[in-house]
């Protein structure tokens, strides 16, 4: 027998809603009380003539915010990939609670949805065809909530010091023309912050600078 403390009430009316029809309102009593995803309407055999408990309830609602947290993932993902922090942060800003926000991202790594390794080779190489330096990068992929260790892979696999050579090279030589009217002392000055700013190296900027002199 139930505890009437424990008895929310009985479902008088299920329908599907109007504007969505992939949720339903569940009636109580004869009032609206709840929409929740359809799915879970199937999943718990819920029907006119069942008697709500507050633990079937909670746990109900709790499968209604992992549907819902899940659907907002995939929606998040669909733009771009996300780190797991990125994601885990765009979740909780959308008010999702912390332990379904870990069940979510449990299920997207099963299915490889969310990858730190890959989403930072892939961040890398973006960025390398927009010229930006190693540092820069890194300092991106930190704020991103990507371990340093990974960060510090991809970076050795993806951007060789040549690479890095050929990108300052091709920045300083485009901006180059911006400084003509400097001093070759102020002219350098102005390319090597321009260059550092950029997330380049001393060694790289030094490198390029000097073949630039020697072109000059």
């Amino acid at each position: 027998m139930l505890r009437v403390m424990d008895f929310v009430g009985e479902i008088t009316k299920i329908e599907a809603q109007k504007r969505n029809s992939g949720r339903c309102s569940i009636f109580v009593d004869g009032e609206f009380f709840v929409g929740i995803d359809a799915e879970l309407i199937y999943k718990f055999k819920l029907k006119k003539g069942y008697k709500l408990t507050e633990d079937i309830l909670e746990y109900i609602l709790n499968q209604e915010d992992f549907i819902q947290a899940k659907k907002a993932a995939f929606n998040l993902l669909s733009y771009r990939q996300r780190s797991c922090q990125e994601l885990k942060g765009r979740l909780a800003d959308k008010g999702f609670d912390e332990f379904i926000i870990e069940q979510v991202i449990k299920v997207l790594e099963r299915l490889n949805y969310i990858d730190d390794r890959e989403f930072a080779g892939a961040w890398i190489r973006d960025r390398i065809t927009r010229k930006y330096g190693p540092w820069v990068i890194k300092m991106q992929l930190k704020e991103k909530g990507v371990d340093e260790r990974i960060i510090k892979e991809e970076l050795s696999s993806e951007y060789s010091y040549d690479l890095q050579y050929q990108n300052a090279f091709k920045l300083a030589k485009k901006k180059e023309k911006r400084y003509r009217k400097y001093d070759a002392w102020e002219k350098r000055n102005k390319l090597a912050q321009s260059l550092q700013r950029k997330g380049f190296s001393f060694d790289i900027i030094n490198e390029v600078l000097d073949d630039l002199d020697e072109e000059g």
